[in-house]
């Protein structure tokens, strides 16, 4: 048996992850995990060099992120192929388009046309689920859990579920198990990771101040509420759910769903094309406008600027940017 950790949080997560991409990644190494995702705070930053990374390390790296959405609350997206990875992307962008942009907010009207090939975790205790659960207004959390299901399909959304031995965790996890199974979706073990190793908690203390522009001291509220957000053991995941097995089991089932998506092979953009005129192709035609702009530019065609335009189509036409460049 193991873990896969889906709910970690880089630097990138700007002035609240203090772990590197290299520190997490070889933590999940060490601690003999199969998959890591990064989740980092309403960005995808990180993304390609954590896919770099985890490949370089025999792990298999899962693209996602934690997204502000215009309730205030945060859910958690993983990409499990490759138009799930557009879909996070674009789900990214809308949520700084529609708000501010030092305060991005995804809203609803966006999740259901940006469903597909996303796999939606109901988040932190930050989340609305979590949130109406933690509060005791399950009516509410249902109904919203039941959109999600709606946009996302049953199959692709899993009740989030997180033990960081804080006061309140045990009785929301209680009552988010049996929102999950009276509604017909499956849970998931996450630690909402904010560091590798439970000593860098220090670290993430201060960037927590930093953000808020305050001292350690006037900070007691928004700092996390002990050392417990780090990369933890299989061994330690189970030990917490101990109850709830199949929340542990889940982690990789997920990580296999998303195990068919590599973002360093499979990102593949397709540059647009061009309507070129009926006696040629895009290349030629661009070909034929770069003579006639270097004649007007030059007065003639000598040999340096014949073989700068040589070697600038042969790249051209390696890569297919004809059509993007005209």
């Amino acid at each position: 048996m193991s873990y896969v950790e889906l709910h970690c949080h880089s630097n990138y997560s700007f002035q609240e992850g203090a772990s590197s991409i290299d520190e997490m990644v070889s933590r999940a190494v060490e601690l003999g995990y199969p998959a890591l995702a990064l989740t980092d705070h309403d960005n995808l930053c990180g993304t390609m060099e954590f896919a770099q990374v985890a490949r370089s390390l025999d792990i298999q790296p899962i693209s996602g992120a934690e997204v502000t959405t215009e309730a205030g609350g945060h859910l958690t997206f993983l990409a499990s192929d490759r138009t799930g990875y557009g879909n996070l992307c674009q789900l990214v962008t809308f949520s700084y388009m529609d708000a501010e942009r030092r305060d991005p907010k995804l809203s609803d009207a966006r999740l259901a046309e940006h469903s597909q090939g996303v796999i939606l975790l109901t988040g932190c205790c930050k989340g609305l689920i979590p949130s109406l659960a933690s509060q005791g207004r399950m009516e509410e959390a249902e109904t919203v859990l039941r959109q999600y299901v709606e946009w996302f399909d049953a199959d692709n959304v899993f009740v989030e579920l997180q033990q960081n031995l804080v006061y309140g965790d045990t009785r929301r996890n209680r009552r988010l198990v049996e929102l999950a199974r009276q509604v017909g979706v499956s849970v998931v073990a996450t630690n909402n990771v904010h560091y590798h190793t439970p000593d860098r908690h220090r670290l993430q203390d201060a960037l927590v101040a930093i953000q808020h522009n305050k001292s350690l001291e006037e900070t007691h509220q928004e700092r996390r509420p002990n050392s417990h957000f780090y990369l933890k053991s299989h061994a330690q995941m189970t030990a917490l759910f101990r109850e709830i097995p199949e929340a542990i089991q889940n982690t990789l089932v997920v990580a296999e769903r998303c195990s068919s998506f590599d973002l360093t092979r499979d990102l593949n953009y397709k540059f647009p094309d061009y309507p070129a005129p009926d006696d040629h192709t895009p290349l030629s035609y661009l070909e034929k406008l770069c003579h006639e702009a270097a004649l007007r530019r030059y007065g003639r065609i000598n040999w340096r600027v014949r073989k700068r335009l040589n070697e600038e189509f042969r790249l051209i036409k390696k890569h297919d940017l004809a059509g993007f460049l005209l």
